[in-house]
């Protein structure tokens, strides 16, 4: 038996760093995939096309020597320890559309995507949100990136034409219609990053440090009192709790400029959104700053800004038209000035995980 399924990239078209804050982000699913194909076999085994990799491996705590093959081993292992009984085994193979390291939550595809699909295969009843919750768990504890829940979400709960507002304090998420929207286009800016091993868990822990000061939890905080910490909390770590402080109400405020149509002030939010990734998250870089600066200068653009974890990886493009001729010159001038090629692709808000074929 042969069984294929396809699991989406996400973006967030606002509420960075918010997320594992205990606060509020807007994501949708892209219509750039991970595909699995799943066939039965006496032992686990996968295969990545992109990396041109395969490994024989067992269901166990122990890590991999190959990064990739720890997001296919811990998502099922985290699912054997939900469900209590072991996996049969597989013969995985993984292809993707969907660029690895771009900031596009490649690896929350991944996870969701195993986890989804055995939990079908073999019937195991879970709703999406469990799915979600345990490839959470999974990137957390055995991958070790220490991120927030809005990714798995996003690649599970999504509605194609729609984001979806998550309050990462209690779980709540809505969808908000999208019908309208404008034109969306995503820049890969060819930096990667290595979450993992990065300044993404430095961050986390400083603004864990943040609501340990003042005593609260960042949804409970104005900018007002943040800035009256501003002592007591230290330069980065005040800079960190401004940004999640503001950003929230940010989320908030582009759902309302969504269902009022004003695509002026979406774009307008989404570049303050930048400016405080840039200066007081720190968590953008030279070549993302270029590009986010030139782009914002286009006629036909509403807004651009730096997605996911930061250090590198894509830019979201908020636009009134086609910018594809402009992106081309802005790559021309990115290439020398920095010897990178950048890739650019229009997308459309997509459906969450799904089953293809089962034949």
């Amino acid at each position: 038996m042969t069984y294929v399924f396809r699991s989406p990239g996400r973006i967030n078209l606002i509420g960075e760093h918010t997320d594992y804050n205990g606060g509020y982000v807007l994501p949708a699913a892209i219509d750039k995939y991970t595909y699995l194909t799943f066939e039965e076999s006496d032992h686990f085994e996968s295969h990545t096309s992109d990396l041109g990799k395969s490994i024989k491996f067992s269901i166990d705590a122990r890590k991999e020597k190959d990064t990739w093959a720890n997001y296919v081993k811990g998502a099922i292992f985290h699912l054997t320890k939900y469900v209590k009984k072991p996996i049969r085994p597989f013969k995985i193979d993984i292809s993707s559309t969907l660029p690895i390291g771009a900031g596009l939550s490649s690896s929350a595809s991944l996870m969701v995507g195993i986890i989804y699909a055995i939990s079908k295969i073999e019937k195991l009843d879970l709703d999406r949100e469990r799915v979600a919750q345990i490839a959470h768990e999974a990137e957390n504890e055995f991958v070790g990136v220490n991120c927030g829940i809005m990714d798995q979400y996003a690649v599970s709960l999504a509605k194609k034409d729609t984001f979806i507002l998550i309050d990462a304090l209690d779980g709540h998420y809505e969808y908000v219609s999208a019908m309208g929207f404008p034109r969306i286009t995503i820049v890969d800016s060819a930096v990667k990053h290595e979450l993992a091993s990065g300044g993404y868990n430095t961050r986390r822990n400083e603004c864990a440090r943040a609501s340990e000061i003042i005593g609260m939890q960042f949804r409970e905080m104005t900018v007002d009192l943040v800035e009256s910490k501003r002592k007591i909390l230290g330069e980065n770590v005040y800079k960190r709790a401004k940004h999640v402080v503001e950003e929230n109400q940010r989320v908030l405020d582009t759902i309302s400029a969504i269902k009022d149509k004003n695509w002026e002030k979406v774009g307008d939010l989404v570049k303050k959104s930048h400016e405080s990734l840039k200066n007081l998250f720190e968590v953008s870089t030279d070549e993302i700053d270029f590009l986010v600066d030139r782009i914002n200068t286009l006629e036909n653009v509403y807004g651009a800004r730096m997605i996911g974890g930061g250090f590198g990886g894509s830019i979201i493009v908020i636009s009134k038209s086609d910018v594809g001729t402009h992106l081309k010159e802005i790559s021309a001038d990115y290439k020398r000035q920095f010897g990178i090629e950048m890739k650019y692709y229009p997308v459309k808000l997509s459906s969450g995980v799904r089953k293809i074929t089962l034949s």
